[in-house]
Order: structure tokens, then sequence, then C-alpha cells
């Protein structure tokens, strides 16, 4: 491998790493993650023959295996491996070794890279929980222009309410507070007030997410899930090795099992057919500990593919390429969620977003704070729904913190005065409170896209997405305008992702992938009906195919404009109660 390659394929891991930095919750000072009990068992425990498979479990799949699990024969398919709390990286080499590639198809992070996009999720039992910033926030109620009219009116109605309040219950939301005394929250709070005293509609806002902040305390859940208290350590997209996050691995899942549900880990989904009888063939390639993969396939009558926007898209493609008979939209409708990632570099003021993991706070660092715990909210009724966007503070995992400190130099060069300079002097010689990295904010931007990437498989079957004008949308311009203005407030300099940079790719990142199996009232506009249920186009336009359906991100039909997991979530529940084979 060149090293010219090499240098690519770092920097976007690296890119990676800090676009999943928006994305998660934290833990501090040393602490031993209390013991957790298995959920998953092993390939070969899996039986031939369900009423119910679940492919995946994320939040779609999650949900769909609590609640139907109980009176029925349920399996969860997960592709990756069970995590423990103290099996999550601690640095950056272990870090990167965690990422998923062909020799490693287990790793935790599965980053796709792309010609203009690159993909971030999770890979494990818990599915992206395990590595985002768990922010559990509602989409305005006017987005919803794209969707099935069952879904407009769900919402409309009030009907979805219902289903939120059950998802903030089960994955026990809470909200940081000023008496937890987090500067990061301070600093975003206090640069969204001053945009808004220069006349931005914007309103700064405190974001509920799924973390134990203070509820459990070395104390079993409601699930019987030990849990720690967060120690504000700020390194939770390399996972929460404290154990204080509120992953769908201490609460749907442990649900799931106790409803009866078999939880299979490492069994990665190749395709699915349609048998004689109606019934469905899932084909799977399992890993188990020891020894090759192994092919094999199991029947069921119904299944509830829950995979991911790639995920899941990618199994109906290749079941496509082998005779099963899909909807033209299959692949369109691909969404990053208006993300952008950006960084208020060297500012006057002390920020403590450098994380530091399950070690002792060092050099005098008290308290990082989740990922992201606040939010300049940029959605004023009026404002035409493109317009739209969020800004959201996040914190630096302490696996990035050194490369940061020696590279934001370069992406950012120049200082404004003799302070700036001593700051970045500083980080040259040593890890400090007192560097420019430490002056720094990191934002994660979600906005409105126009949803149209198309999702294909590459010569290797594998999915990726096209968007090659994805760099020039509308969103990204804005959200860069006003981050910059951010930045200024306190004297930084603002500065892109590394990734977006022409050097290394000129890629967006998205860490909210949407989208590939649209929900559509018709087959000729989408995969999937409101419910979920994947259409036949062979029938009628709204005929659909008896046990077969798609529940996660990749039904979305446009972005969202708010962080998904609580839509996703959502309708998985709304799913759940409407199911019938």
């Amino acid at each position: 491998m060149s090293d010219s390659i090499k240098r690519r394929h770092f920097m976007a891991a690296l890119g990676s790493l800090v676009a999943g930095a928006s994305l998660a919750p934290p833990p501090a000072r040393a602490a031993t993650a209390p013991p957790r009990i298995p959920l998953s068992r092993a390939p070969g425990q899996l039986a031939s023959v369900y009423d119910v498979l679940v492919i995946g479990s994320g939040y779609g799949g999650a949900v769909m295996a609590a609640r139907l699990a109980p009176g029925r024969s349920l399996a969860v398919l997960e592709r990756g491996k069970e995590w423990s709390p103290d099996a999550f990286a601690s640095g950056l080499v272990d870090t990167l070794a965690q990422f998923r590639t062909a020799s490693s198809p287990l790793g935790l992070f599965d980053y796709r890279a792309g010609g203009s996009i690159d993909v971030l999720s999770g890979n494990g039992v818990g599915g992206t929980s395990l590595i985002n910033s768990s922010v559990v926030l509602a989409p305005d109620r006017d987005i919803f222009g794209r969707w099935p009219q069952a879904i407009r009116d769900a919402y409309a109605s009030g009907a979805m309410d219902g289903y939120e309040a059950r998802v903030r219950t089960m994955l026990g939301a809470d909200t940081v507070t000023e008496a937890d005394a987090l500067r990061k929250s301070w600093f975003h709070l206090s640069t969204t007030a001053a945009r808004k005293r220069q006349g931005a509609l914007v309103q700064p806002r405190a974001l509920p997410i799924a973390v134990n902040l203070r509820r459990y305390q070395g104390q079993p859940n409601a699930q019987g899930v030990f849990q720690a208290a967060c120690t504000h350590c700020g390194d939770c997209v390399t996972g929460c090795r404290v154990g204080a996050k509120n992953s769908l691995d201490v609460n749907y899942l442990p649900l799931a099992r106790s409803g009866g549900a078999q939880i299979v880990a490492r069994i990665e989904i190749d395709w699915i057919e349609r048998l004689a009888d109606n019934r469905w063939r899932v084909h799977y390639l399992a890993r188990p500990d020891s020894g090759p993969a192994v092919a094999g396939s199991v029947v069921a009558a119904s299944v509830i593919l829950a995979a991911g926007s790639l995920g899941s898209t990618q199994i109906l493609l290749r079941s496509q390429a082998r005779g099963l008979a899909l909807s033209p939209a299959l692949g369109t409708r691909f969404s990053t969620n208006g993300d952008l990632l950006g960084l208020a570099y060297n500012t006057r003021v002390q920020t403590n977003v450098m994380g530091f993991g399950a070690v002792p706070a060092p050099f005098g660092l008290k308290r990082v704070g989740p990922t992201i715990t606040a939010m300049a909210d940029y959605r004023a009724a009026g404002t035409p729904v493109a317009q739209r966007y969020l800004i959201q503070d996040a914190a630096i995992p302490s696996a990035l913190v050194d490369a940061l400190r020696l590279a934001m130099p370069l992406a950012a060069p120049g200082g404004s005065d003799f302070p700036a300079l001593q700051r970045i002097a500083r980080d040259g010689a040593k890890r400090g409170t007192d560097g420019a990295l430490n002056h720094s904010m990191v934002y994660l931007g979600i906005g409105h896209d126009s949803a149209s990437g198309k999702v294909e498989l590459d010569a290797h079957g594998n999915a990726r997405v096209l968007w090659p004008g994805i760099m020039k949308e509308p969103f990204g311009q804005r959200m860069r305008a006003e981050m910059a203005l951010h930045a200024q407030a306190f004297g930084g300099r603002y500065a892109d992702s590394p990734r977006s940079s022409p050097l290394f790719g000129g890629a967006m990142t998205t860490v909210h992938p949407l989208g590939g199996c649209p929900m559509a009232d018709r087959v000729e506009d989408g995969v999937v009906d409101a419910d979920g249920r994947v259409f036949n186009p062979h029938g009628a336009p709204q005929a659909v195919y008896p046990g077969l359906r798609v529940m996660d991100g990749a039904i979305a039909p446009a972005s969202l404009g708010a962080n998904p997991l609580l839509t996703i979530a959502a309708l998985a529940e709304r799913a759940a109660d409407r199911y019938r084979l």
C-alpha cells in the first residue's frame, strides 16, 4: 500500500472518529464497569425455523424485538459481536484496530468511505447506539411532506407523541443542567445567545440525552442491568467504558430477551428469498468464536430488516439481484440528514472538550461531560424547512486528542494575537488544558439536504453511496457560515472536518444515514408503506409482501433535521402496535 493511500485511509478514519464524537454520551475518572450478563448466544445455537426474524439490533430492530417477542419464537440476528464496557478501545491504536474491515468483520466501527460521502455506523449488539451521542430529540411536526399520509396524520393528531414518550421512558432520557458546570455547554450556549442578540433567529437549548447522568449508581436499572453513573469523560464515540450510556443493550434488548427473544450475534445476512408457502429463507454467514465463517440459512414466517440504512438496502439490493421483485425506488432518497462537522479553533476561552476516558482526569481537567449536551436551534417558526438546522456542541474523544492538537495548526493556521500563538505552541510541546485545542469547540450541524443520494452495490456486492453534488448543497454553506460566526464570538478560527478538504478526498461524513428503502403510499414512489411493509410491484399499487418489513433509518424518505434515533424508535413502536403477519 502506498504512503498516499495509507494517509487517505488514516484521515478517513480520523474524520469518522471526529464525526462520531458528535454522536455520543460519556464517562470520567477511573471506574470499574459493573458486571453484565451476556445478552447474546453463539451462531451455533440458531434454530432452523422461527415465527419472526429481526435482522439487526439497532433502534428499529431492538424496539420491534422487545414488543413482538412475547408469545412468538423470535430471533434477533446481529452481524457484530456483543461488547462489554471494558472491551471498548482506550487509545488511538486500539480504536483504529476496532474498525470493521474485510479481515476484521466484527470491528465496532463500520466506516464506509466513498467518493463524495463517508458513512459511519456501529457494529455490535446494540448497533449504532454503542457509539452515538444518544440525543433524544423530536423533529419538527411539519417536515413530513414527503412521507406517507398515515405518518403525516399520526404526527398531526398527536398519536406519535405517545410513542415518543414511550421511547424516552425506555431510554431514560435526561438533561445536563447548570449544576453540572460543563464549560463546553456554557461556551456553546453563550455564543448562541450572542448570535441571538445580533439578530439571528436562534434559541439556545439544553438537549435530552440517553445517558445515566445520576439515576443509577452501580445499581440495576429497570431491566436489571447494572449501570454506573456518567463520569463526564467525553469519551463515548469509542464506546462507554464506564457503563453509563443508555445504549440498547441495557434497555430494549434485555426486555426482548426477557420476553423470550433469542439474540444471536456474529451472523451477517447476505440475502433473502421468498418461498412458495410465503415464508422467507434468510441466507447468512456465521462467524463462530473460532474457525472459518460458515454459510447457512434460516426460515421464518416474518422477517424485519433493521440493519441500518446501508445494511437493509444492501440486503434488498442483493435479494433483488437474485430475483426478488422490488420497487424501482430501492436505493433512492438517501440522506445525510444534513450532517456537517466543524470546529471553532483556538478561542480565548477554555472549553474543556478533550476527553480523557476511564482514567483519572489529567492535567487539572475535571469535567468534559456527555459528548453532546446543548444546541443552537435555528428552527424558528415560519422558517422554510430547507433552511432550518441545528448546531450542537461536541467533545473530542481521548483517542483523538493528541492527533488533533498537532494537526489543527495545519488545518487552521495562524493566530490573531500573541496569546493565540502561545496556545498553539503549548499544544506542540505537550497535552494540557492551556493549549489551543482545549480552547476550541467541536460542532455537529444537522439540517435538511435534498435526499438525492443513491445507494447501489459495488463490484463486491457491498452498498455504496453516490451523490456527486453533495458538497454543493445549500445546507452546508449555510451552516459553515453560522459556525464561523460562533467561532468568532470568542476570537476563534473556523475549520471544516479534515475529511472534507480536497487534500484528503473532499468527502462529507454522515453519522445519521437515512433512506435507501423510502416510505411512500405507492410502490412507484417507495419501497415500503407507512408500517414498513415491503411493496410487491407485481400486485396493486399498495400490495405488500406478507411477512416482510423494513424498520430502521432506511425507511425515511427525507432528512429529519434532528438526531434521528427518537423518530426511528417511535416509528418502530407504532409499527409493533400495528403488527399483523
